[in-house]
């Protein structure tokens, strides 16, 4: 499957004359990464170079992790044909690399890549070696039969794309100064039709900063040392936190965020399937989620809560919270006088739980942190059933509808977000020595059936 961003390839450096590159034997449709030896040049310090994995002949998609071992290595970079394709990061010792490689760059089925070292105090490639994968991007997001994509990012550049995400929620308020708040993308921004207020600038939701909140953490675009918070890089965003303010008594954290400007809602006819491949950070008070809320839709309301859709939450604790827990929820909030007989979004049934499903919680058989993950939804007007790596998790009957009635409901915008701290990730602190961390992106798509 091709990006839905372009990527922009470069060609950099050449192959060493008398240096034979293995030719790919393989049929059309399969792509293979073919594992040769280490070639270190005459001169001392020797410096070798060796694939660690992927295993050769591995079928991989999106964003995929080589890990390389070697000597002396200092600077490794992969190549396909002419053109590179990453940059690994080396250890301090030397001795290993990893490099992350965007195949929704490179074409379905077998491809050629290879890596040349370079050793420390050497201007001149080292050591090379090759792999051969198999590309399956066409499958890999496992969205069901019969529904078509109508919607995605695969961060295939290198900046957000600000046509396609807002950095703040679509509410009013803030922290930031009218100074700053002027600098929002115009495009991102709202107006209640009653009062006239300003929406589009709300940057935490833990607060102004006054008291504690549910968070600790407040959105920026640029952090207050001058890092930029989004990333992109190797065909993923990367959504950075960072512990730049804690001198503050209860938002002490910067971190990123983003809300779709398309806004979506299912129809009996055409049911909607979202999927997102994540990495989440392995912080303890970390609190990465994929969600949706109700979006401006034609401004004839403010944008109405609840309803709400979580498709992924994932509050790490060491209360109930741990490495192997995804949270998933559909809320409601009223006035028990006002709807005696429950929630207009109601009645909330479950109609399927797999045997690991507890309540609203998905427990694993091992940590879900610090590797890619697939987290989905299909969605249809009354219900929701909810799917890690093409396994379904749980189904729920819920109706997205305001409590003020289905003329005041609006589409709903997806929302990911990297919250730190509060009563639920937080509830047994904030590992700080874990930062700057981060929660990887690789895809958002939805599909239409």
């Amino acid at each position: 499957m091709e990006s839905l961003e372009p990527v922009q390839g470069r060609s950099r450096g050449r192959r060493a004359r008398g240096r034979p590159l293995r030719v790919l034997a393989a049929a059309a449709g399969a792509a293979v990464l073919a594992l040769g030896a280490a070639q270190p040049a005459s001169a001392a310090p020797r410096v070798t170079l060796a694939v660690a994995a992927p295993t050769s002949g591995s079928t991989v998609h999106d964003t995929t992790e080589l890990r390389f071992t070697g000597t002396n290595l200092k600077t490794v970079r992969v190549y396909q044909l002419a053109r590179q394709v990453a940059t690994a990061t080396v250890d301090a010792s030397g001795t290993s690399a990893t490099a992350q490689v965007d195949s929704s760059a490179l074409r379905d089925g077998l491809v050629l890549l290879r890596a040349v070292a370079w050793g420390r105090g050497s201007l001149l490639p080292r050591a090379t070696t090759t792999l051969l994968v198999r590309v399956d991007n066409a499958r890999a997001d496992q969205h069901p039969a019969g529904y078509k994509l109508v919607y995605g990012d695969d961060f295939g550049g290198r900046t957000l794309d600000r046509d396609k995400w807002c950095t703040r929620y679509m509410y009013d308020g803030g922290t930031e100064s009218a100074a700053e708040q002027a600098k929002i993308d115009p495009t991102c921004l709202g107006r209640d039709p009653v009062t006239g207020t300003t929406l589009g600038t709300l940057d935490s939701l833990g607060g102004n900063g006054t008291a504690p909140g549910q968070e600790a953490e407040v959105y920026r675009d640029v952090n207050k040392d001058g890092a930029a918070m989004h990333t992109v890089q190797d065909g993923y965003l990367s959504l950075h936190a960072t512990a730049t303010r804690l001198d503050q008594p209860y938002l002490r954290y910067e971190s990123a965020m983003i809300r779709s400007k398309e806004e979506f809602a299912p129809t009996a006819a055409h049911p909607l399937y979202l999927t997102t491949r994540v990495r989440l950070p392995d912080v303890r008070g970390s609190w990465p989620a994929f969600w949706l809320a109700g979006g401006y839709g034609d401004g004839h309301v403010r944008p109405p809560w609840p309803p709400e859709i979580d498709i992924l939450e994932a509050p790490y604790n060491n209360s109930g919270n741990g490495a192997d827990v995804l949270w998933t929820a559909v809320q409601t909030y009223y006035d028990h006088a006002e709807f005696p007989n429950g929630a207009p979004q109601g009645p909330i049934q479950t109609t399927y739980a797999d045997s690991d499903f507890d309540g609203n919680a998905y427990h694993a058989d091992s940590s879900i942190r610090d590797r890619w993950i697939e987290v989905a939804a299909e969605w249809t007007p009354d219900s929701v059933c909810w799917f890690m790596d093409g396994k379904k998790l749980a189904c729920k009957t819920y109706k997205w509808v305001a409590n003020d009635g289905p003329q005041n409901t609006t589409p709903a915008t997806i929302l990911m977000n990297l919250a730190v701290g509060g009563p639920w990730a937080g509830a047994d602190g904030v590992d700080d020595a874990k930062f700057p961390m981060t929660y990887d992106i690789d895809h958002v798509r939805v599909y239409r059936k």
